[in-house]
């Protein structure tokens, strides 16, 4: 009897072990992207920095998880330096770039990779602007290497557009070909397809109706309001994210 019982008890550790081990094999890179992707589209961040923790904890050698851990950094710093919480986007600007530099190492011929770099750079500008005629060149070499080395990668063209979109014009800035630029990148992303869940796609057509409504091309930015709402759902963070000034003055 007492010999059943041990063999019942070692049946059901096996088990649960078997279940959890299952359970923690489901969160592959799909899970994770999807997890961004919802999160992002009801404009709830909070579970950003947990997520990122748990694909940390993975300590992947795999240079796809990594670079999707990068990916997610690079979102989280987006978001914390618009909420004004520059200690918070800090952190994982130095967590980038420890991963970021391994990564370039293993490949540098990484187009997607460069892209990354050089918006790193220009988050460093955002950190402490008086860096920028140190970082600014830097930034920009990356991002004009990641178009050269593949035409075709839509994140050379992102971070090309923002740098123009975000820059006085007396530094260059223009918002008119920043816009281009980043329906160049919409394009190319939505012929590739590659992802099921793709938050920097939802994130590039923000920037594009934001640089529709900046450029006053109202009408084309209603209808592209109306095609992101009937993919992602309402959205309603948008339009603080494009800003309700230029919603309610177009």
């Amino acid at each position: 009897m007492i010999l059943n019982n041990k063999i019942n008890v070692f049946l059901i550790v096996i088990l649960t072990f078997t279940i959890l081990s299952a359970s923690a094999q489901k969160k592959d890179l799909t899970y994770y992207q999807c997890a961004f992707f919802e999160s992002y589209r009801v404009g709830n961040m909070a579970p950003w920095p947990g997520l990122i923790a748990e694909m940390e904890k993975v300590k992947s050698t795999d240079p796809a998880w990594q670079t999707e851990m990068v990916k997610a950094m690079y979102g989280l710093v987006g978001y914390q330096l618009g909420a004004k919480n520059k200690n918070l986007a800090k952190i994982y600007v130095n967590k980038a770039d420890v991963y970021i530099d391994k990564l370039l190492k293993l490949n540098p011929g990484n187009a997607y990779l460069h892209s990354l770099l050089g918006a790193f750079y220009g988050y460093k500008i955002a950190l402490a602007f008086y860096k920028a005629p140190f970082f600014g060149p830097k930034s920009m070499y990356h991002i004009e290497k990641s178009i050269e080395l593949d035409p075709s990668e839509p994140g050379g063209y992102i971070e090309k557009a923002n740098s123009l979109m975000y820059r006085p014009a007396a530094f260059g800035g223009d918002k008119k070909e920043g816009l281009a630029y980043y329906k160049k990148a919409l394009r190319l992303m939505e012929s590739r397809k590659d992802q099921k869940c793709n938050w920097q796609e939802m994130l590039l057509r923000a920037f594009i109706l934001k640089g529709l409504l900046e450029t006053d091309q109202a009408a084309e930015a209603k209808s592209f309001r109306v095609s992101m709402q009937n993919d992602y759902g309402p959205m309603d963070w948008v339009d603080q994210f494009v800003g309700a000034n230029l919603i309610e003055g177009k």
